[in-house]
């Protein structure tokens, strides 16, 4: 059974890309993240869609990356490095696409749930969504580009230090979602976003969505990479393995001084 459910319409024109793995949160397992990936692409090859709408089944977006698969590679950090990398293509890969792609954050966005909320061009929240950079909670380094550039330094390193939770409703003024709305308004809203894209040419919102990207890849690229050098570091750190398994017993971390 597929892990990410693709629902397409054409009134309006959009794809539904659902990530549909309820009982672990949405989690973003190696096969959800490669469905994920391979669901963008195949949309950005269609034509007739006009939006692709990137959510979570059952009232939570993604508690990010499985801790399960973490802890099936706690040892190869080779390994773990190539799942974090799945992450930062699957993200460039919704920026690559020509048509505008949009995160309906109807619950909480954690870790790489957190980051796919942030890759996506438009974000629309309910007033019970939560987005949270907890990949330092796991001992690796958050991404924290993104957040710095749409929501300032200041909260973004606040947050990115201590695995923080931003609430939507508590975000609502600044530039992190472009609306924060009840659940039960949260659909209308994604849709008629969709409808005034669906009313203007097709060729100038992509090449808008181009530039809208470009204003931003260069430095986001750079610090990715550089994060990910990092990385390398932590995943080969005794505290990136009692992280995880701190994590997994639901239990206080026990770092070495």
């Amino acid at each position: 059974m597929a892990a990410v459910d693709i629902e397409r319409s054409t009134d309006p024109d959009q794809a539904v890309v659902t990530i549909d793995r309820p009982a672990s949160g949405n989690a973003m397992s190696p096969t959800v993240v490669a469905e994920l990936d391979a669901a963008i692409e195949d949309l950005a090859e269609s034509t007739g869609t006009r939006a692709i709408v990137v959510t979570g089944a059952e009232g939570t977006f993604s508690a990010g990356a499985d801790v399960d698969a973490f802890a099936d590679r706690a040892t190869d950090p080779d390994a773990v490095l190539e799942y974090l990398q799945s992450f930062t293509d699957l993200y460039e890969r919704i920026e690559a696409v020509p048509v505008p792609v949009v995160a309906r954050v109807n619950g909480a966005a954690y870790g790489g749930g957190y980051e796919l909320a942030m890759a996506c061009d438009v974000r629309f929240a309910a007033t019970t969504a939560e987005l949270c950079p907890a990949e330092l909670r796991m001992g690796i380094v958050p991404p924290f580009e993104r957040l710095a550039l749409e929501l300032g330094e200041g909260l973004a390193r606040e947050v990115c230090f201590t695995g923080g939770v931003i609430r939507a409703e508590d975000a609502a003024e600044t530039d992190l979602f472009s609306r924060v709305v009840d659940a039960d308004e949260l659909d209308a809203v994604v849709e008629a976003f969709v409808r005034r894209v669906e009313a203007r040419s097709p060729n100038a919102v992509a090449q808008t969505k181009r530039a809208m990207v470009a204003h931003r890849s260069e430095a986001i690229r750079r610090s990715a990479a550089y994060r990910y050098a990092l990385n390398e570091q932590c995943v080969r750190h005794p505290d990136f393995a009692e992280s995880v398994a701190a994590f997994r017993e639901d239990r206080p971390p026990e770092y070495e001084s």
